[in-house]
């Protein structure tokens, strides 16, 4: 029994917490409880188990915690812990062990997770005959290192001794149905015949939105300059109700193909006479909305090349209609085959630039228009081109993404938003929101992009929350204004000493963007101000503030 004083203070705790927040407790709290031998009281089990995920996006966590839900339901007891709060020392004492890990960049692992990685693969003399274990790996297939990170921790694991419980399931942009066939795999290991289908699915299938198009606005100046094509879009919600987003949520946008490639792949058909799609009312629409006809992965190469019969070089990005014309079908009814191992189109996310409280029914998404260079001939990003040639009036299929590992802290407190180029658009959602609660936090951002002129984003209304004292501090760098290049990094260094105090009076920081090199380059700066102006160790300190959920990135 508590005693009166802290069972209040326990209740009022309770009560403030989120529902995430206290199923993280309730696993933080089972890993206690079973260290003093009391656990093996409260199930039928008399080896523990163990959930643990690494996440950068917040896909892993997300999926770790409805999985944690629905275990509870089943009455399993499971211990679930992140990756970056996991005691290393612990693993040599696990019986069931279960891990989510998302891959990214080069097949690495996230950076919550970089420590548990690096000792599996670097510890000598590490013995794990003990554990029973499996792997969801998160990835996204049409990059080259898909699931890496899971693959090399399974791997490590069966070298190091442990028993592979279930196979390795690596999951792609829509992890839904290998999640739910993982998590069935567990909850029969411990219930067999009891287990009744009751999937995750429901919980994480997307709910397709459908929006009209009310705006699609260039923001950069062309005409003085700009090499930049960055979107403004605004989406108009047909049913209000489906626009259930927070700021720090992302959309999942469904591209669909150019009519012209959908063309040419059709008449390719048509003069091969092939009446297999020639009279199928729905194969149009099928190539144009549904299938993944250009950059096809090497699955699809490797099928198309057995069903033809011939060898299909790897080392060049094919798309469909070329590889029917350098290795064209000899059969007619391969047509069909070929509509069967064809990926499907994979969505794309965009943070979300509106507030929900401003833009009523209309959600807002700042979209960068990626134009790159192959055998010199200038190509596009495959969704980033799509979106910014919509029009007015034009229909966009897509989905909310929830974020939950990049959410506005309570009202009072200072928040310090680092976001250059397109990294900004979370950050106007932030301030709209503060700005229509109320909010009596203080508020900081650091932006830059090319040209003052033509890039700077958004800057009516940034600087119309300067003078309204909305944003307490702007601090800009524009790179290409001035002989030497000067980055948000820079402005960091520049304002060190506020920014340390800032950090030290308990603001938040938030960094959004590219990956590589910003956020590194970023990241470093602020080791350098906490080490320089902090006198203290940035891993240390940084850690503290990922744990108390002060320090949060959303970087692609």
């Amino acid at each position: 029994m508590l005693s009166e004083s802290k069972n209040k203070a326990f209740t009022e705790f309770i009560k403030n917490s989120s529902k995430k927040e206290i199923i993280w407790m309730s696993g933080f709290l089972s890993g206690i409880i079973s260290s003093y031998g009391i656990l093996k009281k409260l199930r039928n089990f008399k080896e523990k188990i163990t959930l643990v995920y690494g996440t950068e996006t917040g896909n892993a966590k997300n999926l770790a915690f409805l999985i944690i839900e629905k275990a509870k339901n089943k009455n399993l007891q499971m211990r679930l812990i992140s990756l970056d709060q996991y005691r290393l020392i612990d693993l040599k004492k696990e019986n069931y062990f279960f891990i989510i890990i998302s891959t990214h960049g080069e097949g690495d692992p996230p950076s919550s997770a970089k420590s548990f990685f690096n000792f599996l693969h670097q510890e000598k003399d590490l013995h794990l005959d003990n554990i029973k274990y499996s792997v969801l790996a998160l990835g996204d297939r049409s990059y080259p290192f898909f699931c890496k990170a899971g693959e090399d921790v399974d791997r490590r694991l069966h070298e190091l001794g442990a028993s592979r419980l279930i196979p390795l399931h690596k999951c792609d942009v829509d992890y839904e149905c290998q999640a739910e066939k993982w998590f069935k795999k567990i909850v029969n290991l411990f219930e067999n015949d009891k287990f009744q289908e009751d999937s995750i699915k429901r919980h994480v299938k997307k709910k397709k939105i459908s929006g009209t198009i009310i705006n699609n606005i260039l923001l950069n100046d062309k005409e003085i300059g700009s090499n930049k094509e960055i979107y403004h879009i605004e989406i108009l919600i047909k049913n209000p109700e489906d626009a259930d987003y927070e700021p720090g949520d992302s959309v999942g946008v469904f591209a669909e193909n150019p009519s012209e490639e959908v063309n040419k792949i059709m008449n390719f058909f048509h003069k091969k006479n092939d009446n297999n799609l020639k009279n199928s009312n729905n194969i149009f629409n099928f190539f144009y909305k549904k299938a993944s006809i250009f950059n096809l992965s090497k699955k699809v190469l490797n099928k198309y090349s057995t069903l033809v019969k011939k060898d299909i070089p790897h080392d060049q990005e094919w798309n469909l209609f070329d590889l029917l014309k350098n290795f064209p079908m000899e059969n007619r009814n391969q047509a069909k085959d070929l509509v069967r191992i064809l990926d499907s189109i994979k969505p794309r996310l965009y943070s979300i630039s509106s507030s929900p409280r401003v833009h009523d029914s209309v959600i807002h998404i700042t979209v960068s228009r990626h134009k790159f260079k192959i055998d010199g001939n200038i190509k596009y990003g495959y969704c980033s081109d799509f979106l910014s040639k919509l029009k007015e009036g034009d229909i966009l299929s897509f989905f909310i993404h929830k974020n939950y590992l990049f959410k506005l802290p309570d009202s009072d407190k200072d928040i310090i938003l680092i976001g250059p180029g397109t990294g900004i658009a979370p950050f106007r959602s932030f301030l709209y929101e503060r700005e229509a609660i109320g909010a009596s936090g203080r508020n900081w951002l650091f932006f830059g992009d090319q040209h003052f002129s033509s890039d700077f984003l958004y800057q009516t209304e940034i600087q119309n929350w300067k003078k309204n004292g909305l944003l307490h501090r702007i601090s800009l760098a524009f790179s290409r204004d001035q002989k030497e290049k000067i980055y948000v990094q820079n402005k960091i260094w520049e304002n060190r000493k506020e920014l340390f105090a800032w950090i030290e009076n308990g603001a938040y920081v938030y960094i959004c963007g590219q990956k590589r090199p910003m956020s590194i380059d970023v990241e470093n700066t602020l080791f350098r101000v906490i080490e320089e102006i902090g006198g203290t160790s940035p891993e240390i300190f940084i850690k503290k503030m990922k744990e108390s959920g002060r320090y949060l990135k959303d970087v692609y």
